[in-house]
This record gives structure tokens, C-alpha cells and sequence, in this order.
């Protein structure tokens, strides 16, 4: 009996991924693309078990370290792209990620460019790091430590961290493709009234209107059938003479532009644009239009 057992434990012993383990702060990832930009986060998720509160003198964390929002080797953040976290611009690149706790007033936000380091060995203050204040404040109890970006708009988000019933949110903010503000004098061209038919199956359906104008430094086109997804949306300039509808939420920001489904090509005489085809994400005419005098 003793020689069957042996034998069975050497067999799933070799049959056990030798690498696999249990740990008490699981590794983890997660990553967001926002207009081409991707952020990545790469952490060890700590979990509370039971701990409650998580912050203070004798408790997990004590007031006044210097600790990665994380465990095991530092938290890292990584852009593809320069980005802005609450105004401070942060450059493309990898960068481990601490916070100074205190028990009053704003904890302090630090990404240093030297990664893999152990949390146990947090890095002096020194000028190649980005450092700014962070405001905390108290939500629903959360077991393991998770960061995420819980809110997206089209040029950003807000990326946070939450352990326990402390969390801190940051604005980030990263750089447009495209423009969605011009000047009045480059917007004039193509501002009036536009005569318009849909093309199905190369024939043209009944005309409809579309007036373009300019408001809030940006040009703006509205459907004459109203439309309940589009409303006053934005022109988006991605080429010269060549437009994307971006359309707008309730708080008044573009959060899609529509494109490649829709992309508006005007055709200028003399400077003044007096025509326009559309096309569709497979580049086919969906509509023709030409200015009204």
C-alpha cells in the first residue's frame, strides 16, 4: 500500500505545472486604449482578509510610507503615448508607480522610470521622478486592491485605485488625433445650407437638408430629418476638405467620431466649397450633396 501511494504522489507531482502557486497577492493586469493611446497597469493584488480599516499606524499600510498601491515588485504604469495625469504631463514610457500615505490632508502621486523594484525598497525622491498630489476619499468596502479607469470620454479618463474604503481618483488625459476646434476664417468655406440625397444601390432617394455652421470654435452640421443620435454634431476635420461626424453626449463633450462609418469629402470652386459625396467604412458613395445659394 505504501509503494501505490509513493507512487501516486510522484505522479501528480510530475503532472503539476511546477511553476504553479498560490500566492497572497495574485498578479494581475489590465490595460485601456483611448484614440490610440494605450495605458497598462501591472500589479500584485493585495487583499484585505478581513482588515478593516487598511490605513493608519499599526495597519497595513502605516501613515507617512512610501508604498506602491500594489504588492510583491512595485506597480507599473505604462503609455505608448504622452499622456496628462491631473495636468502633469507624463512622458511615453514604463514607470513604477508609489504613494506617500498621510493620515490628513493629500497623499502624494510618484511615478519613478526604474521598474522592478520590491516594494520593500521604495525609491528616494529624486528629479526623474513625476510627483503630484492625489486626493483620497472613502468608498463601498473592496476587498482586493483593483485599478481601473471606471470612466472614459473621448480624449481621456479617469484612472483609479481602490483598496478597502480608500480610493483615489485621476484625471488622465491624452492628445487628440484630431482636432475638433479650427478657426472661423478655415471653418467659412464650408458653412450654409447643403442640399443632400442618400444613394442606395446607385440611386439617389429623396433630397434632404443639412446646415453647417459654426459655434464654440468648432464647425457644426445638423441634419434637416432630425436625428436622435446625431443632433448637433461636430465636423471633425481628418484630412483637407475631408470631415467626420463627432457627436456629442448630455455634458456637451465629443465621445465618438464617427468614423470610418460616415466621412464627409467637400469639393471647393474658388476657395468656397460647393459640393460633397459621403462615403461609407467600405468607401462607397452613400451620399451626394451640393451647396443652395
Amino acid at each position: 500500500m505504501k509503494v501505490r501511494l509513493f507512487t501516486l504522489a510522484l505522479t501528480l507531482f510530475f503532472a503539476t505545472d511546477l511553476h504553479a502557486q498560490i500566492r497572497a497577492s495574485e498578479l494581475a493586469t489590465f490595460s485601456q486604449v483611448i484614440d490610440g493611446t494605450k495605458i497598462s497597469m501591472t500589479y500584485s493584488r493585495p487583499r484585505a482578509r478581513g482588515r478593516d480599516p487598511l490605513f493608519g499606524n499599526r495597519k497595513a499600510v502605516h501613515w507617512g510610507e512610501v508604498w506602491t498601491p500594489g504588492a510583491n515588485y512595485a506597480t507599473t504604469f505604462e503609455v505608448n503615448r504622452p499622456v496628462k495625469l491631473d495636468g502633469h504631463a507624463v512622458k511615453a514610457g514604463t514607470y513604477s508607480v508609489w504613494m506617500v500615505v498621510r493620515q490628513s490632508g493629500p497623499w502624494t502621486m510618484v511615478l519613478d522610470p526604474k521598474v522592478r523594484i520590491y516594494h520593500m525598497n521604495p525609491p528616494d525622491s529624486n528629479a526623474t521622478q513625476i510627483r503630484f498630489p492625489v486626493e483620497t476619499h472613502d468608498a463601498p468596502y473592496l476587498d482586493v486592491l483593483t485599478w481601473s479607469m471606471p470612466e472614459l470620454r473621448a480624449n481621456g479618463g479617469t484612472l483609479a485605485m481602490q483598496w478597502g474604503r480608500t480610493r483615489v481618483d485621476m484625471q488622465l488625459d491624452v492628445e487628440p488625433s484630431y482636432a475638433l476646434t479650427m478657426p472661423q476664417s478655415d471653418a467659412a468655406p464650408y458653412v450654409g445650407v447643403w442640399q443632400y440625397a442618400e444613394i442606395d444601390s446607385g440611386k439617389a432617394g429623396p433630397t434632404q437638408r443639412l446646415v453647417v455652421d459654426y459655434e464654440d470654435q468648432t464647425l457644426k452640421g445638423r441634419w434637416h430629418s432630425d436625428s436622435s443620435y446625431f443632433k448637433h454634431f461636430a465636423l471633425v476635420k481628418i484630412a483637407a476638405d475631408w470631415f467626420a461626424p463627432g457627436v456629442y453626449d448630455d455634458r456637451g463633450q465629443v465621445y465618438e467620431v464617427y468614423k470610418p462609418e460616415l466621412v464627409l469629402e467637400f469639393t471647393r470652386e474658388n476657395g468656397r466649397a460647393t459640393s460633397f459625396i459621403a462615403r461609407d467604412d467600405e468607401d462607397k458613395i452613400v451620399m451626394r450633396g451640393k451647396r443652395i445659394e
